[in-house]
């Protein structure tokens, strides 16, 4: 059996990445492979046999009053007793110091990988906000470009949570035998209330959820909207980056446009939608694709959005997110054809049920089971 210790460097909880985190090491528990999990700290749900807390309960505020002191702190407990493991597998977040230390134990190395390569993304989110007239709002600098970069020297094997996250590396040298081609996946008994069947309404409703920003699209999404003239709504449903209140308000001021601050219960946005609009320019593999397939939605998505799960002219319909006259007619078509939305609807909902997270762990763990036998 392979002792594999993983990492994970922020306070962690059942939602957003480091829900991936867990729910893909928790089903890593069986005769071939078993993981540990070590965290700063984490919720109380979080908790189990093999999550390691490297920071004491009563002492987390202390902690927390600096934003390196629970990194430093969790790298330390993990480098206590990896002597003890076979092979690591680090999250983004950590130092390329603790890679190093990581690396002289002579034990393979698996990365994960949330997004694509960041001077790749730093491209891509210049031109967005370029484009906006506005200066670039993002963290992607090129100090953290060289620090990927030194990592990758270091690490055996990337997991890539999609195909265009794995070309962004092979274009900067790294070798495919290294890069892991996976998926997200999602959690079917989270969203109990999923109908098949929806009323005939005479209006759609397009739901947008996620964060509200440029790195999504959704400027793009709203000018696309207005010039469609479909009768019904747009539902931006998440919290709002001040690009985007500022350079769309004449949008957003538009009737038929709602927009909705990020709520922890937000099934029924999904349930209330007609189907899933998501320009995303910069992405790994956004978590709302799989939870909207798996809600039945049919998808209007970039590449990107899309992140090799979703299959063009079947679970939904893939446009260059720039495109402008594309997404008008996208929007349309779907808007305008309740059997095409039952149909894309019915595909994408079985494609998602072949991506619940305990099959998305079972195939992550061959592929670690396969390179370790090469290896």
């Amino acid at each position: 059996m392979l002792k594999l210790s993983a990492v994970f460097p922020i306070h962690s909880t059942n939602r957003g990445i480091s829900d991936v985190f867990f729910s893909v090491c928790k089903e890593w528990q069986g005769p071939e492979l078993k993981a540990r999990m070590v965290v700063p700290s984490c919720d109380r749900e979080c908790r189990g046999p093999n999550v390691v807390e490297a920071i004491p309960s009563f002492l987390t505020k202390l902690y927390y009053r600096s934003p390196s002191l629970p990194i430093i702190k969790t790298e330390k407990r993990f480098l206590k007793d990896f002597k003890d493991f076979d092979l690591a597998y680090l999250w983004p977040g950590i130092s390329l110091d603790f890679v190093k230390r990581v690396n002289k134990q002579n034990k393979p190395i698996v990365l994960e990988r949330v997004n694509s390569y960041q001077s790749e993304s730093k491209r891509i989110l210049d031109d967005a906000y370029s484009r906006l007239g506005l200066e670039p709002q993002h963290n992607v600098t090129p100090e953290n470009i060289q620090d990927e970069k030194e990592k990758l020297k270091l690490i055996d094997f990337l997991f890539c949570p999609s195909p265009i996250v794995a070309k962004s590396f092979q274009e900067v040298g790294v070798p495919e035998e290294k890069l892991l081609v996976t998926t997200e996946g999602w959690w079917p008994d989270r969203f109990p209330n999923y109908q098949s069947q929806k009323p005939p309404q005479d209006e759609v409703n397009v739901l947008f959820l996620g964060f509200a920003c440029v790195r999504k699209g959704v400027h793009l999404l709203l000018k696309a909207w207005e010039l469609a003239g479909i009768k019904g709504t747009l539902t931006i449903f998440g919290a709002m980056e001040p690009a985007i209140a500022q350079t769309c308000s004449h949008w957003l001021k538009r009737p038929d446009v709602v927009q909705f601050d990020y709520a922890v219960d937000y099934s029924f946005a999904y349930r209330k939608a007609d189907f899933f609009a998501f320009p995303s320019l910069e992405e790994g593999s956004a978590l709302v694709i799989y939870e909207a397939m798996g809600h039945g939605l049919p998808i209007l998505t970039s590449p990107m959005g899309g992140g090799g799960v979703v299959r063009d002219g079947i679970d939904g319909i893939i446009l260059d997110p720039y495109d402008t006259d594309a997404w008008v007619e996208g929007l349309r078509k779907l808007s305008n054809s309740p059997d095409l939305r039952a149909q894309m609807g019915a595909s994408a909902r079985k494609r998602a049920l072949e991506l619940t997270w305990p099959q998305v762990a079972a195939r992550r763990k061959e592929q670690i089971l396969q390179k370790m036998k090469i290896k």
